[in-house]
């Protein structure tokens, strides 16, 4: 997925940042090492903090001026917002992506797939979560809808860093692996409900949203 970046220096910051995050070298609660990062790219503090003002803007930092920026925590609230808003936007791409995408188009979602499953089968966390997230904002750009790719951006960036958070509750690699080429297989069959179905229930379940009434994201 196409990452948010300030530009130069801020760039390759922003992504070592967000990876050392998602590897859980720097876990939700701890403070970020902002001396440590300008040191080991040999730069003043500025290219630092842009990094970390835009990784801020998307919920995965907390700067608290004059003082410290810590990694977010989420609190249960905040989950479920999360996992609500993350089931509708899947839901929406998938009836765009039924609508407006190709064959072809819903053939070149078997990388990722393929791409994620071997990133867990190696044991590589962070990896596993980035092409998951790289399926989902595939499928959304199918939609053509550049408003809802947008969302979609945001949306990944608070998930992939939730998953890395909450790693131990992911799905199976093959479990997660098979939806994903259900999702892919739906579309190219026309069946639309069969794709909304497979794209929720993992959500549902790794945000546990159990108890939530499907009108609400319907």
């Amino acid at each position: 997925m196409t990452r948010k970046f300030t530009g130069g220096m801020s760039e390759e910051i922003y992504q070592h940042l967000f990876d050392m995050i998602l590897s859980l070298e720097i876990k939700p609660g701890d403070r970020v090492p902002e001396a440590e990062i300008a040191k080991r790219f040999g730069v003043s503090r500025t290219p630092v903090r842009d990094a970390l003002r835009d990784l801020a803007s998307e919920g995965i930092l907390n700067i608290y001026p004059n003082r410290y920026v810590e990694v977010a925590s989420y609190d249960e609230q905040r989950v479920r917002e999360i996992g609500l808003t993350k089931i509708v936007l899947d839901r929406f791409a998938i009836k765009a992506a039924a609508y407006f995408g190709s064959r072809a188009e819903y053939d070149g979602l078997y990388v990722y797939a393929q791409n994620c499953l071997d990133a867990a089968k190696n044991h590589d966390m962070a990896n596993r979560i980035k092409a998951d997230s790289d399926f989902h904002y595939e499928l959304c750009r199918l939609g053509k809808n550049g408003t809802l790719m947008k969302m979609e951006k945001t949306m990944l960036l608070q998930s992939e860093f939730l998953q890395a958070a909450r790693y131990l509750e992911a799905d199976d690699p093959d479990c997660q692996y098979q939806v994903h080429i259900g999702v892919i297989e739906a579309l190219k069959d026309g069946n639309v409900e069969e794709g909304l179905k497979l794209i929720t229930e993992p959500t549902i379940k790794f945000y546990e949203l159990e108890n939530v009434p499907p009108s609400i994201y319907l």
